[in-house]
């Protein structure tokens, strides 16, 4: 006789312990995010207002990537597998993406003005 919670039980064991092999590295992450950011800070030097065209995108990688870390099964499996240290990095990521832009289009714009 086999056992009917088993089965369903291991397999869900299985996509928790493999959930990282579905995701892509870090450095690929902080590829984009870098591009993202560069991007932002030499059209905010050409125009401080288009450093900022930059957020929107940033804004949708941002919620796809906040939102496989807020999952309630994926998250929790990200930080077992990856470890806490991965998830802090990756919110640093989508930080650093946001701000270094949104700063260089201030500096501009007070540049500009003064």
């Amino acid at each position: 006789m086999t056992n009917q919670i088993g089965a369903p039980l291991a397999a869900f064991a299985t996509l928790l312990l493999e959930v990282m092999d579905k995701e892509p590295p870090l450095a690929q992450r902080a590829a984009v995010y870098g591009v993202l950011s560069l991007v932002g800070v030499l059209l905010a030097r050409k125009r401080w207002w288009l450093g900022l065209l930059v957020l929107p995108v940033v804004a949708l990688f941002g919620f796809a990537d906040v939102g496989e870390l807020r999952d309630p099964f994926v998250g929790p499996a990200i930080i077992e597998e990856a470890g806490l240290l991965h998830v802090v990095m990756w919110y640093a990521l989508i930080l650093f993406a946001v701000a270094i832009p949104a700063v260089a289009a201030i500096i501009g714009r007070r540049r500009k003005s003064s």
